[in-house]
């Protein structure tokens, strides 16, 4: 089996770090994302969402109390015939006031309530977030210095041109500057047998 690299260039490396890079950034924007959408929510909980609230509950008092005070009108408002007025209207008005104003007192004591939870749901969602981040902000740059690295390892090796022959050397000798000999005859010299002289026709 052949375990050797067949190194031709360094296209697949190059792709490679594309590939990571692209991933790392995606990764790194839906990160920033998420972030920014749990800190929005959290500010809406214990800032506009209360204050929205509020502005509600004092309306809906407000319209509660001038519910309340038609009904009263509507109550002592003598009738022609002396029989107490019909106050049906007036008092279906003063209930759906106190739902609203019910709903709103709901909605405040909820929010408070989920303002303590979220904290709680916050930090786990930014632990959980831990290790992908730990992956955008040290691992993928890590990965993309070696494959920077070994592309120009490559790059180097495959620009070295390999040495010259010299035919006076012995096959696989090198001489000092490193250049090999291929010269069979010479080979054959350095081993003690002179080369077959080449025969001459008869003159």
């Amino acid at each position: 089996m052949d375990s050797g690299a067949n190194l031709r260039d360094t296209r697949t490396l190059m792709a490679a770090k594309a590939t990571l890079t692209k991933a790392g950034r995606s990764f790194a924007t839906a990160i920033e994302e998420a972030q920014s959408d749990a800190e929005r929510f959290g500010m809406w909980l214990n800032g506009e969402g209360p204050a929205h609230w509020t502005r509600q509950r004092r309306i809906l008092t407000e319209k509660l109390n001038a519910d309340r005070a038609a009904l009263f009108r509507k109550q002592i408002q003598p009738t022609a015939d002396g029989r107490p007025p019909s106050t049906v209207d007036e008092r279906k008005a003063v209930l759906r006031s106190e739902r609203a104003v019910q709903h709103a007192d709901d909605c405040l004591r909820n929010l408070r309530r989920w303002a303590i939870e979220y904290q709680r749901v916050v930090a786990l969602f930014r632990a959980g977030l831990g290790p992908l981040t730990t992956y955008v902000d040290q691992i993928v740059p890590e990965a993309v210095a070696s494959l920077n690295r070994m592309a120009q390892s490559i790059d180097g090796y495959l620009s070295t041109s390999p040495g010259k022959v010299d035919p006076g050397l012995e096959i696989g000798e090198r001489r000092p500057d490193g250049s090999l000999g291929t010269d069979s005859g010479d080979s054959m010299r350095r081993a003690g047998t002179d080369p077959v002289p080449e025969e001459r026709p008869n003159e």
